[in-house]
Order: structure tokens, then C-alpha cells, then sequence
């Protein structure tokens, strides 16, 4: 043991004289299997079976990954080692498997190409869960990244659809401040109603409103909306000539069947 480490600091000693501290560095970066630096962390890139050695056994460490991204969930052993209710995600990356619940091997897959971008940005919460409380500790080679740690084209897929997704939520979140949800209720006796208040649909506000269906862009359902009754339209706030109705003409919000157009309170049609 002591002449391998003798013959490895020869090695080093000369490695530096001829080609720098940088070359050493990279030397030592190699052989440990760090490849990158990232926010001080060194970065590891795993190939598939490497990551299948840490799956806990032998109470060994037990690492995960997601998105290409590797994790050492070892403090988790509970969870993720033998045994765990979440064992399955030990050892590989089952990216596809978070959202959609599918546990067998065909969901257990790091191919997410045919999620949506709703299921991409429920993935990226996953994500932002084991950076918070999981170290981050290298990559998997695979679908996202190659074997030097460079992202595939898999991965600018899921940057597209999270940024996507990221943009829908801003427009749900938007339509939600303009058209606050109603409240609602339903009984066996009585059938379902709608109703408007101050804070229905968790949107406080100085005004109440009356219930209309609202039909959002890309949305083949309506939702139930809470609408000014007065002032100026919501797509035109600063207009000076309108007719002091809010949104009560506005075409993609349509009044309920057997409700006076200005009541907060509209019961439900009947399912026959």
C-alpha cells in the first residue's frame, strides 16, 4: 500500500512539474469521480449502474436521482432504503414515476417526454423538495445529461414545458385576482349553488360581485366567477367611456340558467 501511494505522489510531483496545479487538480477530481464544481459542491457523474450500487443495502448510503440530478437521501433511509415505502426510487432515476404514480418499470423511467407541462412543474416541486432538504451530489448519465455532465436535448424539453407551465400558472393566478372564484355548495336535498362574498375563492377584495360562467383561454370547461357589477370593464380599467357595468358584458362570461342577472347566489342546474 505504502509503494502504490509513493509511486502515486511521483506521479502528481511530475504531473505538476509539466503541466500545472490545474492538470493535478483535474487529476484528483477524476479519480474520485467529481467532475464539476457547482455552487462549491463538487458534482459526480454517475452512469446508471454506478447509481444502482446505492440503494442501502448492507445499511450502505442510499442516493436517488431526479431530473438527471443525483441526491443523497441517506438521512431518509426510513423512506427510501429496504424496506421504505418509497425503496422503488433508490438507486435510479424514476423521474417520471413522481407525478404520474405509476410504480412498475415502464414509470419508473427517467423519459418524460410525454408529460405535460402541468406535470413538469409538479416534478419541478419534487426538485425544489430535495434541494431543500437532500444534498445535491452529482449527475446520472442518461436522458438528461451525457457521460461529461452536458445537458441532452431531454432536458431542454423540460426546461420548455416548465417554463410553460410557469407561464399557465401565471395566467391562471391572474384570471383568479380579475374573476375571483365563487363559493359553492351542494346537498342531496337542495342541489348545488354559487355565491359571491368578499373573499370567495380566497381573493379578499372590497367588492362582491355575482356569479357568471367563466370560460378561460385554452379551457373547455367553465369555471364559476365572481364579476364586477360596476366601472369600467377589466380589460379596459382606465377607461373613462363605459357604461358603469364592470363585466356583466363581457362574452366569455355567460349568466347561469334561472338566475336574476345582478343576484350573488345562483342555484346550479339540475344533472337529469
Amino acid at each position: 500500500m505504502r509503494g502504490k501511494l509513493f509511486l502515486l505522489s511521483i506521479a502528481v510531483a511530475v504531473a505538476a512539474y509539466f503541466f500545472g496545479p490545474k492538470c493535478v487538480k483535474k487529476f484528483f477530481q477524476s479519480a474520485l469521480g467529481q467532475n464539476e464544481t457547482v455552487d462549491n459542491v463538487h458534482i459526480r457523474i454517475f452512469t446508471k449502474d454506478n447509481l444502482a450500487l446505492y440503494k442501502g443495502d448492507n445499511n450502505g448510503d442510499v442516493y436517488l436521482a431526479l431530473a438527471g440530478y443525483v441526491f443523497d437521501v441517506t438521512k431518509g433511509r426510513k423512506h427510501y432504503g429496504p424496506g421504505g415505502g418509497y425503496e422503488f426510487f433508490a438507486g435510479i432515476d424514476g423521474s417520471k414515476a413522481y407525478v404520474t404514480g405509476q410504480f412498475d418499470k415502464d414509470g419508473l423511467t427517467d423519459d418524460i417526454s410525454e408529460l405535460s407541462p402541468a406535470e413538469v412543474l409538479g416534478l419541478e416541486n419534487w426538485k425544489a423538495f430535495y434541494e431543500k432538504d437532500y444534498k445535491l451530489i452529482g449527475k446520472v448519465e442518461g436522458a438528461f445529461f451525457d457521460k461529461d455532465g452536458k445537458e441532452l436535448p431531454m432536458m431542454q424539453l423540460y426546461k420548455k414545458k416548465l417554463k410553460q407551465a410557469l407561464l399557465e400558472k401565471d395566467l391562471i393566478e391572474n384570471d383568479k385576482k380579475l374573476f375571483p372564484p365563487c363559493n359553492s355548495e351542494w346537498s342531496q336535498n337542495s342541489g348545488g349553488r354559487v355565491w359571491c362574498s368578499t373573499r370567495s375563492g380566497g381573493v379578499a377584495r372590497d367588492w362582491v360581485g355575482v356569479p357568471r360562467m367563466f370560460y378561460s383561454a385554452g379551457s373547455s370547461q367553465p369555471r364559476c366567477a365572481c364579476i364586477r357589477t360596476t366601472g369600467p370593464p377589466s380589460h379596459d380599467p382606465e377607461s373613462t367611456n363605459h357604461k358603469n357595468r364592470g363585466d356583466l358584458d363581457n362574452p366569455n362570461l355567460n349568466r347561469y340558467a334561472n338566475c336574476e342577472e345582478m343576484s350573488e347566489s345562483c342555484p346550479l342546474p339540475q344533472n337529469n
